[in-house]
């Protein structure tokens, strides 16, 4: 009998201890901390959970519970985990405050959320190793406070408008628009690009590829894969373009010349085909997540997301521009008054080169990404600007950009919340970038008509600085540059073996959004060759040269040095207004200018001879305006090579 009675003791015993072990607070308060420790946050709420039911005032398990919930997105319970703690002790860890409000800024109410900040501030160490945590309180006080003002502002736009033809089941996002608008490139995790279909849990997610479409007709045409090497068996996304099409940027990440996790990629144009896309080095790119770029529409500067160390928040906007060797120098942050303690992301650097759109969730808003814009101007950016509804939503918008004219494209969660889809919408003029003008063409060979791989240069006639350098494409002669107003500018062009051919144009404040065409011929250099130096211009009925002379003329100089066997004759030609002694006169005192100016440029007289020939070889009609502004010229003629 005693035999039988020690076991069923000892049972009963062990039970008894499970059982007191099982009802312990603190154990299961343990074993919440290691499922929150794993990532496992189901579990962990359940433990946290039987851990303040064991006992209604264990503060440290409301407040892992509270924590948790935020983790888990479960706004609702994480504020009411965050209330039980205030009732039991208002002067527990003030780091309660700081997620009470995160929650109830998720849950738009507002005036709750900016009394748990300043509890927050109020309670919060004021210490040097504080003020990160500060700043960040600071910041969601601010979005708490200003954020309703905002929301009641009336609209200014129409609602934006989904683009169907291009939208899929999958994920959309990412687009960007050219210049002219008439083409759109986006991202897209859709069936049918280069899928990733080992990963079985990505469900409609088969990796990420490049598309475009083209506007024809006012209509999107079905999207299209950008070829090889563009896109890849990997994540390839984020594609931005220079104004001419020429030159990409772009992501891609876990590639096996990886620096970070995700790279900054740049590939170009070469007659029809992309060059090999190379990983832009460990200047540019971190060990972290770089991505998300926009290029100017001259090739110079590229503004990317970055997730590096010494940012201003989870990720911050970046810009890294061409050094004094040519080569992508330091990236630098674009600061605090663009990023903020949170996340900032998509930029996008419209076609006037100075209006920068992005997203932000860390500056007053509607909830989720909102899209604002800030302007580049005296050396700093301005306080950014939230474009408002209808554009921006309770969802995550993101990812806008806009054509000259200004139509613009987003990324939007708002129909979804679990994917995005691109959406179309016009901004009024007080939202859109500053007006810029677009001028492209052909280069082409003026004798066989054949297209020509030439250098465009876009510098201020003014000043004779350099800004841009920019080719036609080597296969279809085709270039584009984008001009932005406010500036008077030279577009030339010049090929080996060729004549260089320039043009100005004049572009004040209140210039209008304009496209240009203009099919440059490029004249061979040989014996007999006569062109039009279009940039030479002289103060009226003088022979003076004007100050806007200078780089058209320092252009003939060196191309005269890049050719030492090259004689010229310098024509003078005016229009028929006036005598024509007089016409005969001032032409050939022009045409000594230009050849003055030519001998201090370090050309030998020799090779220079002066001819004016008054009114007597017009090229156009001397009864309009237009017609005498085309006669009144100076002309270059090879006469030796």
């Amino acid at each position: 009998m005693k035999k039988l009675i020690q076991p069923l003791a000892l049972s009963i015993c062990m039970m008894l201890t499970i059982t007191v072990q099982a009802q312990d607070p603190k154990v299961s308060f343990l074993n919440g901390n290691k499922a929150l420790s794993q990532g496992n946050l189901d579990k962990a709420i359940a433990d946290f959970k039987e851990a303040v039911n064991l006992k209604n005032d264990y503060q440290d398990a409301w407040y892992q519970l509270g924590l948790t919930f935020n983790y888990a997105r479960r706004w609702e319970e994480a504020v009411y985990s965050f209330s039980r703690l205030k009732a039991l002790n208002p002067n527990y860890n003030p780091w309660f405050y700081y997620e009470a409000c995160r929650a109830l800024i998720e849950l738009d109410k507002l005036p709750d959320a900016q009394n748990a900040a300043t509890a927050f501030l109020e309670k919060y160490p004021n210490k040097p190793k504080d003020q990160l945590s500060r700043h960040q309180a600071l910041t969601k006080l601010v979005y708490a406070r200003e954020s309703p003002g905002l929301r009641m502002l009336p609209k200014s736009m129409t609602d934006p408008v989904p683009l169907s033809a291009i939208n899929s089941p999958s994920g959309d996002y990412m687009p960007q628009v050219n210049p002219t608008g008439t083409r759109l490139y986006f991202t897209s995790v859709r069936q049918g690009g280069f899928d990733n279909l080992d990963d079985s849990t990505r469900m409609m997610d088969f990796g990420e590829d490049l598309y475009f479409s083209i506007l024809e007709n006012g209509t999107w045409s079905a999207p299209k894969l950008l070829p090889e090497p563009l896109n890849s068996m990997g994540d390839d996304f984020g594609s931005a373009f220079t104004g001419d099409g020429q030159m990409m940027v772009y992501v891609r990440c876990g590639d096996k010349e990886s620096i970070g996790n995700c790279d900054l990629y740049i590939t170009q144009l070469v007659g029809t085909d992309w060059s090999e896309p190379m990983n832009m080095g460990n200047v540019v790119n971190s060990d972290d997540w770089d991505s998300q770029p926009t290029i100017s529409s001259d090739g110079n500067r590229i503004i990317f997301t970055s997730a590096r160390t010494g940012g201003y928040g989870g990720s911050d906007i970046y810009m890294v521009e061409k050094n004094h060797l040519g080569e992508w120098g330091v990236p630098q942050n674009l600061g605090g008054t663009v990023n903020t303690p949170f996340n900032e992301n998509s930029p996008y650097l419209a076609p006037d080169g100075k209006t920068l759109y992005y997203a932000s969730n860390g500056h007053p808003g509607f909830g989720g990404m909102d899209i604002f814009y800030c302007i580049f101007e005296n050396g700093k950016w301005s306080k950014p600007i939230n474009l408002g509804a209808p554009l921006n939503s309770s969802g995550d918008d993101t990812n806008f950009s806009i054509s000259a004219e200004g139509m613009g494209y987003f990324s939007s969660s708002r129909l979804n919340g679990e994917d995005y889809e691109i959406f179309q919408i016009e901004l009024p003029d007080h939202l859109k970038p500053k007006p810029t003008v677009v001028v492209q063409g052909i280069v082409s060979n003026a004798k066989t008509s054949a297209p020509l791989e030439a250098v465009v240069l876009i510098e201020d006639i003014n000043s004779g600085e350099l800004i841009s350098v920019n080719k036609s494409n080597s296969s279809s002669g085709e270039y584009l540059v984008v001009l932005p107003a406010g500036r008077d500018y030279s577009v030339s062009a010049s090929s080996k073996g060729f004549f260089f051919y320039s043009q100005s144009f004049e572009l004040p404040k209140d210039t209008t959004y304009q496209e240009i065409s203009l099919n440059i011929m490029l004249e061979p250099i040989e014996k007999g060759t006569k062109v039009v130096l279009n940039n030479i211009f002289f103060e009226s009925g003088r022979a003076e040269l004007k100050p806007i002379s200078y780089v058209e003329l320092n252009k003939a100089a060196d191309l005269l040095k890049d050719n030492a066997t090259m004689i010229i004759e310098v024509g003078g030609h005016t229009d028929n207004l006036g005598s024509d002694e007089l016409n005969l006169s001032l032409s050939q005192k022009r045409a000594n200018a230009v050849m003055e100016y030519l001998k201090l440029a370090g050309i030998e007289e020799t090779r220079l001879k002066a001819k004016g020939y008054g009114e007597t070889q017009p090229i156009a009609d001397n009864s309009t305006e237009e017609g005498r502004a085309k006669n009144r010229r100076t002309e270059f003629e090879i006469v030796e090579f």
